[in-house]
C-alpha cells in the first residue's frame, strides 16, 4: 500500500476526503493527518509516505512552504494541493514545484480518483519502465516536429521526419495525414512566463491524452508557435477529428480559473495522402494560428478557410533605413516616431491578415537588429524572446506594445552599457592622472595609458568630465597644493616640486590665478 499524509486546517474537509475517497481499493492507506503544517512536516519525516494532500493556507507552514521543506526531506514524495483559492499565483508556485495536481474546493470524487489512479500507475515499478518509454518517446515526437518546422524556416528537408514518423508508427505508405497547431492564449503572457510555461506543458499533457483517445498515429511537441501536431489516420474522419480537437480547447479553456481570459485557437492544416506533405499542412497551420492576431474564430481549418500566402507586407526602404539609424545612434524617440507610424500604415491595410503583421514585426525586429550591431554588440537572448513574445501575443496592439516596450527597453539597456563603457576609460584615465600627477604629464602619456589616440581622448574626456585635460590636472595639482601649505613643514618651493612644478614662478602665477591669492599668503592664513 503507498502510504498518505493529509494536511489541512479544517477538520471536517479532512474527514470528508477520508470518507469520499476509497483509498483503499486504490492502493493507499491514510497514515497521517495534520491540521498545520508543521505537524504535517513532522509526519513526513516520521512515516514516510508517498503521498503528499495538502491545503495552500494552513498555520505553521503554508502548503508551498510544506512541500518546499518536504522536498527536502524526502525528494520522492508526490504532491495534491486542494485549495478553495483559485488565484494564479498558488496555481503557478504548486506547478514549479512538480505536483501531480491542483484541485480546486469543493472537492470532486472522480477528479481526485483519476488523480490517485494516475499516481498509483506512476509509481509502480512496471509504470516507471512505461514512463521512461514514455519519454523516450516523446523526444522522438519532438525531433519529427522540429524538423517539420525547420523544413519551413528552410533549415531542414521533410524527408528525415518523414522517415522517422512512419517507421516510429509503423504506418502504411496509404491514408490520411494532416499538421495542427493547438495554441492556448493567455492575456499579458509576458508577465508570467512560469505560468505560460507550465500551462503548454498541461495543454501538451492534453493534446497527446485526447489523440490516443483517437487512436491516430501522432507526433506532438510544445513549441513557441503553440503545441504543433503532426497526425495520420488510416481514414479521415472529420465528425471525430473535430469533436477530439473541441475537447481539446475546452479542456484547455477549463483553466480560466488559474488563467484568466485564457482562449485556445485550433488551427489545422490540409489533410494529404503521403507523408512527405506534412511539411505543407503545418505551414497552413502556422499561417491560420498566426492569423489570430486578426480574426479570432476558435477553429481554423486550411480546407475550407485558404490561407493567401500571397498576401504579405514589406516596410519601404527608406522607413527600414530610418529604423536602423534610429538603432545605430540608440535613438530612442526617433525610433517611437517611426514605430507609431509604421503601425498606423500596416493597420490601415485592407485586408490585413495575421502573417502581414508577422511580416511587419520581424521587418521591425530586423531593422533594429541590423542597426544596434553597428554601434553595439547586442544580447541575442532578447531576440529570441522578441519572437517568444510575437507567438504569445494575442492582438496587433499586444504586438505594438511588444515592439514599442520592449524595444525601448533594451534601447535604454544599451544606453546605459555604453555610458559605462565610454565612463571606463576615463574613470581608468582618472586613476592614472591622481597616480602621476606629480610628473610632467602630458595628454599623450595618458591616453596612451587608456589605449586612446590623443585627439579622440581629448574629446571624449570633455564630454564625460566637463573639463579639458590641462584644465582638469591643474585643478587637480591646486586642490593637493592647498592641502601641502596648510603644513609648517612645507615651503612654497617644497609644494611646487611635490605637486609636478619645477619652475616657481609659474606655479606662483597660477596658484594666485586659481585662488585668488599668491602661495605664500595663502600658507600665512593657515598657520
Amino acid at each position: 500500500m503507498l502510504r498518505v499524509v493529509l494536511a489541512d486546517d479544517e477538520k471536517k474537509v479532512l474527514l470528508l476526503m477520508c470518507k469520499l475517497i476509497d483509498w483503499e481499493s486504490l492502493g493507499f492507506e491514510i497514515v497521517g493527518m495534520a491540521s498545520d503544517g508543521m505537524h504535517a512536516l513532522e509526519m513526513i519525516r516520521d512515516k514516510q509516505p508517498h503521498l503528499l494532500v495538502t491545503d495552500i493556507r494552513m498555520p505553521g507552514f503554508d502548503g508551498i512552504d510544506l512541500i518546499r521543506q518536504a522536498k527536502q526531506i524526502q525528494p520522492g514524495l508526490h504532491f495534491i494541493v486542494v485549495s478553495g483559492y483559485a488565484q494564479f499565483e498558488y496555481a503557478q508556485n504548486a506547478l514549479k514545484y512538480g505536483v501531480e495536481g491542483y484541485l480546486l474546493k469543493p472537492l470532486k470524487v472522480q477528479e481526485m480518483t483519476d488523480l490517485l489512479t494516475r499516481l498509483k500507475g506512476k509509481l509502480s515499478e512496471q509504470a516507471t519502465i512505461e514512463y521512461r518509454l514514455k519519454k523516450s518517446d516523446e523526444r522522438e515526437q519532438e525531433r519529427i516536429i522540429d524538423t517539420l518546422i525547420g523544413e519551413i524556416h528552410g533549415d531542414v528537408r521533410t524527408s528525415s521526419a518523414v522517415r522517422s514518423f512512419n517507421l516510429e508508427y509503423g504506418l502504411p505508405s496509404n491514408g490520411c495525414y494532416f499538421a495542427a497547431i493547438v495554441k492556448p492564449d493567455i492575456p499579458s503572457a509576458w508577465k508570467n512566463p512560469d505560468g505560460v510555461h507550465a500551462m503548454m506543458k498541461h495543454a501538451l499533457e492534453i493534446v497527446r491524452q485526447e489523440l490516443g483517445q483517437l487512436k491516430c498515429g501522432f507526433a506532438a511537441a510544445i513549441r513557441r508557435e503553440g503545441v504543433a501536431v503532426a497526425a495520420y489516420l488510416p481514414e479521415y474522419q472529420p465528425v471525430e477529428v473535430k469533436q477530439c480537437f473541441t475537447k481539446i480547447r475546452k479542456e484547455i479553456e477549463k483553466q480560466r480559473d488559474l488563467f484568466w481570459g485564457i482562449r485556445a485557437t485550433i488551427c489545422l492544416g490540409s489533410r494529404c495522402s503521403a507523408a512527405d506533405a506534412l511539411g505543407a499542412s503545418m505551414r497552413e497551420a502556422l499561417w491560420l494560428c498566426i492569423d489570430r492576431l486578426c480574426h479570432t474564430p476558435v477553429w481554423r481549418d486550411a480546407e475550407t478557410d485558404i490561407p493567401d500566402f500571397h498576401a504579405y507586407y514589406t516596410i519601404d526602404s527608406s522607413c527600414k533605413r530610418r529604423f536602423q539609424e534610429a538603432a545605430e545612434y540608440l535613438n530612442k524617440e526617433q525610433y517611437i516616431g517611426e514605430l507609431e507610424d509604421s503601425y498606423r500604415d500596416v493597420m490601415s491595410r485592407q485586408p490585413l491578415w495575421g502573417k502581414m503583421l508577422e511580416d511587419w514585426f520581424l521587418e521591425i525586429l530586423t531593422a533594429m537588429r541590423y542597426g544596434m550591431q553597428r554601434n553595439v554588440e547586442t544580447d541575442n537572448s532578447f531576440y529570441q524572446r522578441m519572437m517568444d513574445g510575437l507567438w504569445q501575443a494575442i492582438n496587433a496592439q499586444e504586438l505594438f506594445r511588444l515592439l514599442h516596450d520592449d524595444m525601448c527597453g533594451e534601447i535604454d539597456r544599451l544606453r546605459n552599457e555604453r555610458m559605462l563603457r565610454e565612463a571606463r576609460p576615463i574613470t581608468d584615465a582618472k586613476r592614472f592622472i591622481q597616480q602621476h600627477y606629480q610628473e610632467a604629464l602630458r595628454l599623450e602619456d595618458v591616453s596612451n595609458a587608456v589605449g586612446f589616440n590623443a585627439t579622440y581622448f581629448s574629446a571624449m574626456f570633455k564630454k564625460e568630465t566637463g573639463q579639458n585635460f590641462m584644465d582638469y590636472l591643474t585643478e587637480l595639482r591646486m586642490n593637493k597644493a592647498k592641502e601641502l601649505l596648510c603644513s609648517d613643514e612645507n615651503s612654497v618651493q617644497d609644494v611646487a616640486d611635490q605637486i609636478g612644478y619645477r619652475d616657481l614662478k609659474y606655479f606662483s602665477r597660477l596658484f594666485k590665478k586659481t585662488t585668488g591669492i599668491s602661495p605664500s599668503e595663502y600658507k600665512k592664513l593657515y598657520r
